[in-house]
């Protein structure tokens, strides 16, 4: 099967493209804590953070920019580390990262990172006392956060797991960070903290001024002395400002000082790829509409090309994280046409690459709509071009399950494509895509063809999907690990 090495390459490329991700991948990201500090304790306990970054390219390096958040002060001009390049599919670990990245000796705050592609980044902050062997080390774990999880205004995120004074004897920490960097001119941003019991009955309340990229931390016994409670929670809401923030918490067992980290929770429809507020939604928004449809067609239309668009624009998926580190040469514009209902885009990146499409927006009752709205568009149809250095790609397809409360994305249509001179035709079948993180296709079908040769990709649900080679009277069946790309017989 020689021949067809490069209809091969294209399968590894769709394989990459399918959302086979663990976290919240992005291409501008927050770590919330970070640490290189000594403690109490007998031997004194001994605090370092181990930072983790993925570059989850298949085909383009990574320049990923690491700024430190000092905690308690503003950072308006935060300390950068030189630019780390990671290769295609690298991951590089930087063990006591304030001192490695930063020639930091002792400090605290959080990690923000950004990049050119999505980048996936995870922490662990651990504590080693001197003499000490790693195997023994007790310490929590944070994943990058993309910004646009952050809280605004009139949005509030909460934490579980308070215990502290109770008869658990825990302690607990929370933290907040402001993590836009605000306008200079702008307001500091004030954060509402209310602790809750576990039946939902208000404790107590106070409120918190953040600066531009302000990291900090507080132990809930020092702002609520007089309440002991366990199983509580905390909610945190932005009552003022135009930042965003993030907030986290770590619940530490004063016996074993073993530790745990609390994620806050984060807004509906995020993880449905849905970034429309619901003004928006109410109102309409011809920006936010063709944003949303040129983010979903790029998404799909990566699957649609099994690579052949990975190269001309990037990493696949084409969500907002791949719009984000694209420079575009002309802003996002589009021309309505009301008797199809059609909107015309337009896009031109900097590098050189450009796509023309149409999309259409339809209701749960197939009502076309103008507007694109997270919780009222059931179905987007696109069609259209996308050219690059390396190869091009046409599409046809149809979308459902957009709306922010669906959970499977169902993607039905045809393309066909070009990379460094290899075409083939593609047709999706059905193709059901979760939107939760870390999942698989759950079912569909995918099949190339390409200088006679057939290649059908059929999905399960599992990491394991299995194909057909058909190459004239020769059959093969093979399986794909969609986490690696590896293809086995």
């Amino acid at each position: 099967m020689k021949k067809s090495s490069s209809l091969f390459a294209l399968v590894l490329f769709f394989a990459a493209a399918l959302p086979a991700r663990a976290g919240f991948p992005g291409t501008d990201v927050v770590i919330v804590a970070t640490a290189r500090a000594q403690g109490g304790g007998t031997p004194p306990a001994q605090f370092y953070s181990t930072l983790w970054v993925t570059n989850l390219s298949a085909s383009q390096a990574a320049v990923v920019k690491i700024s430190l958040l000092k905690q308690g002060q503003a950072n308006p001009a935060p300390l950068f580390a030189a630019d780390q390049t990671l290769q295609p599919g690298e991951t590089k670990k930087y063990e006591n990262v304030l001192n490695t990245l930063f020639s930091l000796t002792s400090g605290s705050g959080a990690l923000h990172l950004t990049s050119n592609v999505p980048v996936l980044a995870s922490s662990r902050t651990y504590d080693q006392p001197d003499g000490s062997d790693i195997k023994d080390a007790k310490g929590l774990f944070f994943g990058a956060i993309p910004v646009s999880f952050g809280i605004g205004v009139g949005e509030t995120a909460y934490l579980q797991g308070v215990s502290q004074g109770g008869t658990e004897d825990y302690r607990y920490n929370y933290g907040l960070v402001e993590v836009s960097g605000l306008a200079t001119s702008a307001q500091p941003l004030k954060v509402r903290v209310t602790l809750k019991s576990a039946s939902g009955a208000s404790l107590a309340t106070t409120d918190t001024l953040l600066a531009a990229y302000e990291a900090r931390q507080w132990k809930a016994s020092d702002l609520f002395p007089e309440i002991a409670t366990t199983n509580a929670r905390i909610e945190a809401t932005v009552i003022s400002g135009s930042g965003r923030a993030m907030l986290y918490g770590t619940s530490i067992a004063n016996g074993s000082q073993d530790s745990a980290g609390f994620e806050m929770s984060f807004k509906d429809g995020l993880l449905s790829g849905s970034q429309a507020t619901s003004t928006e939604d109410a109102s309409g928004s011809t920006t936010a509409s063709i944003t949303a449809a040129v983010k979903t067609s790029y998404d799909v239309a990566g699957r649609l090309g099994t690579g052949t668009i990975a190269p001309p624009f990037g990493a696949p998926p084409f969500g907002a994280q791949a719009l984000g580190s694209a420079t575009l040469v002309d802003p996002i514009s589009g021309d309505y046409d009301a008797v199809t209902g059609f909107w015309s885009v337009s896009v031109n990146l900097a590098t050189g690459q450009s796509a023309n499409l149409q999309v259409r927006f339809k209701d749960q009752s197939g009502t076309i709509q103008k507007f694109y709205g997270p919780l009222t568009t059931s179905t987007i149809e696109s069609k259209g071009t996308a050219a690059g250095a390396q190869g091009a790609l046409t599409w046809d397809f149809v979308v459902t399950g957009v709306r922010s409360t669906s959970s499977i994305l169902t993607a039905s249509g045809s393309g066909s494509g070009t990379y460094q001179g290899t075409g083939a035709a593609v047709t999706i079948t059905t193709l059901a895509i979760p939107k939760s993180v870390g999942s698989w296709p759950t079912g569909g079908t995918v099949a190339i063809v390409s200088n006679g040769i057939t290649v059908t990709i059929t999905f399960n649900g599992t990491q394991y999907a299995t194909g057909t080679y058909r190459d004239k009277n020769q059959s093969v069946t093979f399986t794909i690990n969609l986490a690696t790309g590896e293809v086995t017989r």
